[in-house]
């Protein structure tokens, strides 16, 4: 069997991977300084990306992305029923919120995620599978061509998370194993001039998974269970859980995400293999301005990273 004392986290977030050629459909449009094209003056539809040319929402790489592992495994059949009998643990299943793996990505980095040694039994993997806190963390700052408007009436054109929340996906207010989520409409950000910002880890609650439902709607079959797309190294769906074993039922008792990714090309694990864990953040954060006629932006919301395990066998 393979033993990894430790997982190398290569956080490949440099131009290369988040150049133009990376570049997804609702990625935000800037011109040459680094500014997200906004609109000049009060409008419903203040941003634009590569899809849209006129939204209230776009895309983003935050400077830092907060995340939290109860388990990691490589498994021959599909755990996102909840079977885990197949599987591999590269963290094996841990049950409470305050014993979770904590990593912070920041842009661009290079770092460890500290998990204990593992070992991998050789053969044919066609799943990746994680279990994640629904609590997740964005830390950041943007700048933006025209004045924006922020948080107490603040405005300029840079603007960074300063409430830490949490805010719910929905914008519904309720109250989560986390805590209760804020207000639905609550500005997070705080505008000014950016030699002022000074960001904070601002929180979202992913308690839903369906597009376009909210916390007084009803969950979909297993934990609101739904596709999340193609996503580069295969297919991945998505489910909330309210422990490793059992699906959430609604937004107050969903507690983490089962994340699990149907391989496009199978992971083969020999004696002696080693494991490279890249994660990117590219169009991770959703850069969220009011839909009604204004300028005023809303919060930055936490949206998938992209993951890729590369197993080197000698």
């Amino acid at each position: 069997m393979n033993k990894l004392f430790t997982l190398l986290v290569f956080l490949l977030l440099n131009g290369f991977f988040i150049g133009n050629s990376f570049a997804g459909q609702d990625t935000c449009l800037k011109n040459a300084d680094d500014e997200i094209i906004t609109v000049s003056g009060n409008s419903a539809t203040p941003v634009g990306s590569l899809s849209q040319s006129a939204s209230d929402q776009c895309s983003d790489t935050p400077d830092e992305y907060q995340l939290s592992f109860h388990m990691m495994a490589l498994c021959t059949s599909d755990p996102s029923l909840l079977d885990y009998s197949s599987c591999e643990y590269m963290l094996e299943p841990i049950a409470g919120r305050a014993d979770v793996i904590p990593h912070t990505i920041r842009f661009p980095s290079t770092g460890s995620l500290d998990i204990p040694a593992f070992t991998i039994a050789p053969g044919t993997y066609n799943y990746m599978v994680a279990i994640i806190s629904n609590k997740l963390g964005i830390k950041h700052t943007i700048k933006t061509s025209n004045t924006t408007t922020g948080a107490s009436s603040s405005d300029g054109k840079a603007c960074w998370t300063s409430n830490a929340g949490p805010s719910g996906i929905s914008n519904d207010e309720a109250d989560t194993p986390h805590g209760a989520t804020v207000e639905g409409g609550t500005q997070m950000l705080t505008c000014g001039a950016i030699a002022d910002a000074a960001p904070v880890f601002s929180y979202e609650i992913i308690n839903v998974m369906s597009d376009g439902t909210n916390c007084s709607g009803t969950y979909a079959a297993n934990g609101d269970r739904g596709s999340m797309g193609v996503i580069g190294n295969g297919t991945a769906y998505a489910s909330l859980l309210q422990t490793n074993s059992a699906f959430a039922t609604d937004c107050e008792d969903a507690d983490r995400i089962l994340w699990t990714i149907s391989l496009t090309t199978p992971l083969v694990v020999g004696p002696a293999s080693a494991f490279e864990f890249n994660m990117r953040t590219a169009d991770s954060v959703s850069v969220d301005f009011s839909n009604s006629s204004d300028t005023n932006i809303i919060k930055m919301g936490a949206d998938p990273i992209q993951t890729f395990l590369n197993v080197i066998n000698p």
